[in-house]
């Protein structure tokens, strides 16, 4: 077994954690690989650009919290699987805390774990495209004035909204944006989109979940926009422009490794009942 390490340096003070990860795993004999923006904390033979260190391993362990994991899996070769190792405060997608190391050794030498397929969504803006895993937003750069937006599901005109904007969510993302705009929360396995309104200027206004073979198109006369993938703003508008944008389901997937003592809905109560510092 080969593990490439990826390390979120602000969540990750140091390489601290993952010096110490990686410590263990030369204990039990499992060669590594480090990714080299992290190269002052290790022997230089440990280390090698992310692509490389990517290419060469069988798993990749990150470091940090939901936006390292939200990073990694745009650019990882398809179906390498991740173990996320939490540094950051909620960690939805990371699998377990720094003080659990030993148990996901454990749990990698002897197999006792599951790989886990998380769906992403591909997004469309002219003739750029981007893999989002939780969600793309479409929004006015100012956040105080309302926009016009048409929703069309498959070519049909589904709902015309007056908001902040609007966001279209994979499972995975319904516990993150989504949820802070009111949206259900979707299991992981559940095979469907969520189209929600940010802010909505409605009375009457609901999110609404769709098959994820349907494709959704997002358009406004509005300009100033932007578009934000996974937390990135992608694109944006200026004066007069008009932006459509069009998100279907991606033939890629994340693969996300998943220990025996975890499950989505212990997580779910735990995370969700966190109430900060």
């Amino acid at each position: 077994m080969k593990i490439g390490i990826a390390t979120n340096l602000k969540r990750d003070v140091s390489a601290k954690a993952s010096r110490m990860f990686c410590q263990k795993l030369s204990q039990v004999g499992i060669e590594y690989l480090v990714c080299d923006n992290a190269r002052d904390y290790f022997d230089k033979k440990y280390v090698a650009t992310q692509k490389q260190v990517f290419d060469w391993c069988d798993i990749v362990v990150a470091f940090g919290g939901d936006g390292t994991m939200l990073s990694i899996v745009r650019i990882i070769p398809k179906d390498k699987p991740i173990l996320g190792i939490n540094m950051g405060k909620i960690g939805f997608l990371t699998e377990i805390d720094e003080n659990q190391m030993g148990f996901a050794i454990s749990s990698l030498l002897s197999g006792d774990y599951s790989i886990e397929k998380r769906s992403m969504i591909k997004v469309k803006i002219d003739s750029q495209e981007f893999l989002a895993l939780n969600e793309v937003v479409l929004s006015r750069q100012d956040p105080c004035h309302v926009s016009v937006f048409d929703i069309f599901i498959d070519g049909i005109s589904a709902d015309t909204l007056r908001s902040d904007g609007v966001l279209v969510s994979t499972p995975t993302g319904s516990t993150a944006y989504s949820l802070s705009c009111n949206g259900p929360v979707l299991s992981p396995t559940v095979k469907a989109l969520i189209v929600n309104a940010i802010c909505p200027h409605s009375l009457h206004s609901c999110p609404v979940v769709v098959d994820d073979n349907m494709r959704i198109s997002i358009s406004t006369k509005d300009d100033f926009m932007r578009v934000i993938v996974d937390g990135v703003i992608v694109a944006k508008t200026g004066e007069g422009e008009k932006i459509s944008v069009c998100v279907e389901k991606a033939d890629t997937s994340a693969s996300l490794i998943r220990l025996k003592n975890q499950n989505f809905y212990a997580k779910l109560k735990a995370k969700l009942n966190y109430w900060g510092d």
